[in-house]
């Protein structure tokens, strides 16, 4: 599994390092509203957790917060019965960011947004690729589970 994009390589040894004043900036602005909309699902406000992570990701589409901000917007989409909007995000993650942490999880939402649209052999596809590709993560153990349990 793939973590999440961290910028620029480091320095050489002996440089020195600094952050602008307008990067720390961006960064802690970011930070507040990816905590905020993490609130807003937190008390179930799907709808509001899901305009404050898209300002987030539609602000800064290379943010470090971005991956898990699409991973919530789908999540948050799945909590209010969009499935079809769910997959759609999840979807966006797995397309922009294939090799970050949430990657796994995102394919085990799409999962269970196909099999509450009724839509089980797609359900079972996305959880065997899940399993083929991130064979060690939580969402594969889980996926396993639910293959078995379909059989």
């Amino acid at each position: 599994m793939g973590k999440l994009p961290s910028g620029p390589a480091a320095p050489p040894a002996g440089a020195a390092t600094t952050v602008s004043a307008a990067d720390a900036a961006t960064a802690a602005a970011e930070q507040k509203l990816f905590d905020a909309a993490q609130q807003s699902r937190r008390i179930g406000n799907f709808a509001g957790a899901i305009n404050d992570f898209q300002a987030l990701v539609k602000g800064n589409p290379r943010s470090r917060l971005a991956p898990a901000a699409l991973y919530w917007i789908g999540d948050s989409h799945f909590n209010l019965r969009e499935y079809r909007a769910a997959i759609a995000a999840q979807r966006q993650l797995l397309a922009t960011w294939p090799d970050s942490d949430p990657v796994p999880d995102a394919m085990l939402n799409i999962a269970s947004a196909q099999s509450e649209l009724g839509e089980t052999a797609a359900a079972r596809r996305t959880m065997e690729d899940l399993v083929a590709r991130h064979p060690k993560s939580e969402a594969a153990e889980r996926a396993r589970q639910r293959l078995a349990g379909r059989k």
